[in-house]
């Protein structure tokens, strides 16, 4: 029934190949619409550009002419300031008066000096600008003359010059000379204003025109984009019956797949079985080898036994409590998740409980221990417990000849430095070699302390302590300590 309503394949492929060369069609119409709109506005943005700063610079155009009218007022007002101080001490001979005409002179200067640096670039009014500071230099020539009069004490004589011609005819020709340079600076006010105005005009109209040019070739746009709307609409609901007969196609797949899966999962958890046989198989080897070298300790115990001569039975003894210190470590060892690492605190505490079981039985030694939390390889491991085993049988069989009880302290960690260090300290009878010397090489353990530290770049130093005894430190700046893993429980 399903299939008797649904087109035909080849039929859903012209409709596929139709629908996607109109929405190809679409897009390229809208890419090359919306294209021009884009340049439009980002040629509208740049004649913006070039209109704001020419706007900007008429502006700026505009501003100086008004500071140059400014200028020539306040200049020609200076002057007048120092007239008016000047006849003010004049009339009334109080020195007061003549601050303002001090101040109004030291103010001409640097006012004239503004105005040629903002006229420079225009002739006439340079001119009138060195004709202005002539008038201003002559008429402070004849104010500073009468004040020099009047300090003189020839009062009269002063008023007499105030009195004559030439000061009004100087201060006559300023004014004039300010007006000309006013009315020059009007017309040039008034120019540069209607270029202000044109500009912000040109400026308005080019962003006008360029909006709504956007926005026409955006409506544009949008209207094919509408069209199309409405062809995907109708052929929308010719895909759905196609969509029908894929989902039933995807239900079919899919239950292909999960059979897959289960099958899949079903290899994994074969793998995962073998993988956990292959880690029990390696922790049995482990623990047998343990066993193995502990029945090797107690043959060679037996054989001791039976020994007369105390140096054999010393050597033999000796032998053994090495061969026990690996025979613990191999069955006190917990292997990791990756089957190659173990936790180093965990093993060397076996070794010295192991130790402390055996020889301090009838012994007053008190042994106490401090290990990290550290993960090394497991073969690492085996040789810290040998070299530590080494150290501890050491102390106990030589640290405390004639002493009536002691205390024996052992740790592994990280230093200050990030090196690993193993330490051994008693408080024994101690040694006589001075603090940090190299460690000499006395007998058979100390030559294999030498040896096994070696492998991790050891540098062993031994040093009488502040309680009498004796302190060993082995560095094993080599000694790789791994990044933290998933270790299995202690069961003991």
């Amino acid at each position: 029934m399903l299939r008797s309503r649904l087109p035909t394949l080849s039929g859903f492929r012209h409709l596929l190949r139709a629908a996607r060369a109109n929405i190809a069609t679409t897009r390229r119409i809208n890419a090359w619409l919306l294209t021009l709109a884009l340049l439009l506005l980002c040629a509208a943005a740049a004649a913006s550009l070039v209109l704001a700063s020419r706007a900007q610079q008429t502006a700026d155009a505009v501003a100086q002419t008004i500071a140059i009218r400014v200028e020539f007022h306040t200049t020609f007002s200076l002057i007048q300031d120092m007239e008016t101080g000047q006849r003010g001490f004049l009339l009334t001979r109080d020195p007061k008066y003549l601050d303002p005409y001090y101040s109004a002179r030291m103010a001409i200067e640097r006012k004239l000096t503004l105005l040629e640096r903002d006229v420079g670039d225009r002739p006439s009014q340079h001119q009138r600008v060195k004709a202005l500071r002539d008038v201003a230099e002559k008429r402070i020539e004849i104010l500073d003359r009468t004040i020099s009069q009047a300090g003189a004490g020839s009062f009269d004589e002063a008023i007499a010059e105030v009195g004559s011609d030439r000061g009004h005819t100087l201060m006559a020709e300023g004014r004039d000379i300010v007006e000309r340079a006013l009315r020059e600076e009007a017309k040039i006010l008034v120019g540069r204003q209607e270029a202000a105005a044109n500009s912000y005009k040109l400026l308005s109209l080019s962003l006008i025109g360029a909006i709504a040019a956007a926005l026409l070739l955006t409506l544009l746009a949008f209207r094919t984009t509408l069209r199309e709307f409405r062809s995907i609409a109708n052929r929308r609901d010719q895909l759905a019956l196609l969509n029908e007969e894929l989902e039933a196609r995807v239900r079919e797949r899919t239950h292909e797949l999960e059979i897959a899966r289960k099958m899949a999962e079903s290899e994994a958890g074969r793998a995962e079985y073998e993988r956990g046989r292959v880690e029990l198989l390696l922790r049995e080897v482990t623990h047998r080898v343990g066993n193995n070298l502990a029945m090797v300790s107690s043959l060679l115990r037996m054989q001791q036994a039976k020994l007369e001569d105390d140096g054999a039975r010393s050597a033999l003894e000796t032998a053994r409590g090495r061969i026990q210190t690996i025979s613990t470590a191999q069955r006190r060892l917990r292997l990791g998740d990756d089957l190659q690492s173990t936790r180093a605190d965990s093993l060397l505490e076996a070794v010295v409980s192991d130790l402390a079981d055996a020889a301090l039985e009838s012994s007053t030694i008190t042994i106490s221990s401090s290990f990290a939390p550290l993960i090394v390889s497991a073969r690492d491991a085996t040789t810290l417990a040998v070299v530590l085993g080494e150290l501890v049988s050491n102390a106990i069989k030589h640290a405390f000849e004639g002493l009536p009880d002691g205390t024996i302290s052992v740790s592994f960690a990280i230093n200050d430095d990030g090196v690993p260090v193993m330490s051994v300290q008693d408080d024994g009878v101690g040694i006589d070699e001075p603090e940090n010397a190299p460690a000499r090489r006395s007998g058979l353990g100390s030559m294999i302390i030498e040896n096994l530290s070696r492998q991790y770049g050891g540098e062993i130093k031994k040093w009488k302590n502040e309680s009498g005894g004796t302190s060993i430190h082995i560095l094993l700046p080599k000694l790789q300590i791994m990044e933290g893993e998933k270790m299995p429980e202690d069961r003991g």
